[in-house]
């Protein structure tokens, strides 16, 4: 993990709102620029999540216990993965809520939107350190990691639309 170092905006606290799927964490925080009249977006945290690479066969190969040969080649059964599977989705989802609660600890008085992929989004939110959640001001289950960060204020207001119909 290596962050971006930028300073905290001045005046007032900061808003910032953060992206997550199961490989990328990406953080921006809104600035403005005298005579801007529409808030910008930075970057300033940005980190891939292992855990989140590739299937579960080729983390874990657990040979022991297979009996050679059989229909699907490897031995093992399809549901023997499924446990597997969960416990890397349950691990993800702790080691992403890990790194945004401490992004988050050290910025006390900053308010914050999150968009988490739809597979994690619960796991995630309910791993995140309560003081951290309390500041957290609409939270999306959608994977917004590969849109422009210029579009990102206009996904949560659609959703907040959409919901208050």
């Amino acid at each position: 993990m290596k962050p971006i170092d930028m300073p905290e905006a001045s005046g007032g606290a900061s808003h910032f709102i953060a992206v997550v799927d199961r490989v990328h964490v990406r953080i921006f925080q809104e600035t403005s620029a005298p005579g801007q009249a529409r808030r910008g977006l930075r970057l300033v945290e940005a980190l891939d999540v292992l855990g989140g690479r590739g299937r579960v066969g080729d983390r874990v190969t657990d040979e022991a216990g297979r009996f050679p040969g059989g229909q699907s080649g490897s031995g093992g059964g399809i549901d023997e993965r499924l446990p597997m599977r969960r416990e890397g989705q349950r691990r993800l989802a702790a080691d992403v809520a890990g790194r945004l609660s401490d992004f988050f600890r050290g910025r006390r008085e900053a308010s914050w939107d999150l968009a988490v992929a739809k597979g994690i989004f619960h796991q995630v939110i309910a791993q995140i350190d309560p003081a951290a959640r309390g500041r957290l001001r609409r939270a999306l289950a959608k994977d917004l990691t590969n849109q422009p960060p210029e579009t990102l204020r206009e996904h949560f207001a659609a959703a907040i639309a959409l919901a208050a119909r």
